[in-house]
């Protein structure tokens, strides 16, 4: 294949957005990626359209026949094919007498990848060894080897440094430990692949951060659902998984993850992993999406309610939480915020003790830890915590699942969910925590303890 018909029909794949990721560069003139196709066909590896046009970029080059990226990333969900692409990569490496160092945080994948390299060389210079593999090539002078994630990579050189999994690297100790490993290559590279992280995805995180902001040098293709959609919308599960169509993937074979994932409370997962989203924590949330939205509906005015309050540490939010048994029999909620720098508690007790009363509230639930300051100025107020609390996050993540709670004004709830984990205090207890230590969750926390009040037995006593 001539090289001015692969530049003319990647770039009318391009075009027709066959293979293009969300997020990417577009592709320039002119590319090495011809041998790597080449070794592709050598391999018996058929290049699914999303994998060309990453060969395509992280093999472009510039005026001067270099390589224009010295980082390259692809961020793709699972069971897409990101090993399968690096391999013919990295014969094309090697054939071109290149340096190619490999590491992960699991060695499993690295070493599969080594294997099926091996065996498009036959004659060479071998060494299969558990923590010693390597391919050295007499003719080109290019070998292959992989490195240990952390000590190993010192006294190495090379031309190209692959990372897998990036996501898993939650500081840039190693990063600083490997690109010293490039400084002799006239022709460096860095390549990363992976997934979607999170928070604590701080090397991930930090080249997705300057890909968007422009950083030169930084080729970044991220084949992710859009934000936008929901985590059902098939339209986001295309998007992130562009070798739907063309391998063994399928669309039913997302659903039945999806399924998977969502009946056990692990839709966190299912983002990442399936959708290449970013989700604030790995930790199950306390709620899941579609549990919430399900609980979505019209609620009756508030019949002798009872209230949940709570307010964050630094005093900059409170959230007020209604929950009353309607007609149906059903749990009602509603959920107001207050905000402030910081919040005025003696005046905004006032104002909650006359609604109160108006509303014939019958109980304040409160945590003594952190509402104390604003529960003192009401009579019937009780403290929900320690093993209640977490009964009472029970409580309310069980009447949600079960339709038996529905809300229609709790925006302050709906905001705070992905921010939510369960978090086990024993073999089976566990309680409603903030996933991050930046945000406060003060609706979802007055909400269950509203809910937990209401859902005991009919007080006898008088009502606030």
């Amino acid at each position: 294949m001539a090289a001015a018909h692969v530049v003319n029909a990647l770039q009318a794949a391009v075009t027709g957005l066959e293979g293009a990721p969300r997020i990417g560069p577009v592709p320039g003139a002119t590319s090495r990626a011809e041998a790597a196709y080449r070794a592709a066909e050598r391999l018996g590896i058929t290049l699914y359209p999303w994998q060309r046009y990453s060969l395509w970029i992280s093999l472009e080059t510039n005026e001067a026949g270099k390589l224009r990226y010295f980082e390259d990333a692809d961020v793709v969900a699972r069971q897409n094919g990101k090993t399968e692409e690096l391999i013919p990569r990295i014969v094309a490496d090697l054939d071109e007498g290149r340096r190619v160092l490999h590491t992960a945080q699991n060695r499993i994948i690295p070493r599969h990848v080594f294997i099926r390299v091996a065996h498009a060389y036959p004659w060479a210079k071998v060494r299969y060894a558990n923590g010693q593999e390597e391919i050295r090539l007499s003719g080109s002078g290019g070998s292959y080897t992989i490195i240990a994630p952390q000590k190993g990579v010192r006294g190495h050189s090379a031309d190209t440094l692959i990372i897998d999994e990036i996501r898993e690297y939650e500081s840039f100790d190693f990063i600083a430990a490997a690109e010293p490993t490039l400084t002799a290559s006239t022709d460096p590279q860095v390549v990363y692949r992976s997934n979607a992280g999170d928070e604590d995805s701080i090397v991930l995180n930090d080249l997705r951060a300057r890909a968007l902001s422009g950083t030169p040098g930084l080729a970044y293709k991220e084949w992710s659902a859009d934000p936008a959609l929901a985590i059902d919308d098939r339209e986001g599960w295309l998007q992130a998984n562009p070798s739907i169509g063309y391998g063994p993937l399928t669309i039913d074979r997302i659903q039945a993850l999806y399924e998977k994932y969502r009946d056990a409370n692990e839709l966190s997962i299912f983002e990442t992993e399936h959708l290449c989203r970013w989700v604030v924590s790995m930790a199950p949330a306390a709620v899941a999406d579609v549990a919430w939205q399900q609980a979505r509906g019209h609620t009756e005015e508030p019949v002798r309610p009872f209230m949940g309050i709570s307010v964050s540490s630094d005093g900059s939010r409170a959230s007020v939480a209604y929950a009353w048994r309607q007609s149906d029999g059903k749990l009602g909620l509603i959920v107001r915020d207050f905000t402030g720098s910081p919040i005025n508690k003696k005046m905004l007790a006032t104002d909650l003790e006359e609604q109160a009363k108006a509303d014939q509230v019958q109980m304040v639930g409160f945590d003594p830890w952190t509402d104390q300051d604003l529960a003192r100025y009401f009579d019937k107020a009780k403290a929900i915590n320690g093993q209640e609390y977490a009964n009472a996050s029970e409580r309310f993540v069980r009447a949600v699942e079960t339709g038996e709670l529905v809300w229609q004004h709790a925006q302050p709830v709906s905001e705070d969910r992905p921010y939510t984990a369960r978090k086990h205090t024993g073999t089976t207890a566990w309680i409603v925590e903030p996933a991050r230590t930046d945000r406060s969750i003060t609706g979802f926390l007055a909400a269950i303890r509203a809910v937990w009040l209401a859902s005991a037995p009919p007080l006898t006593a008088e009502i606030y």
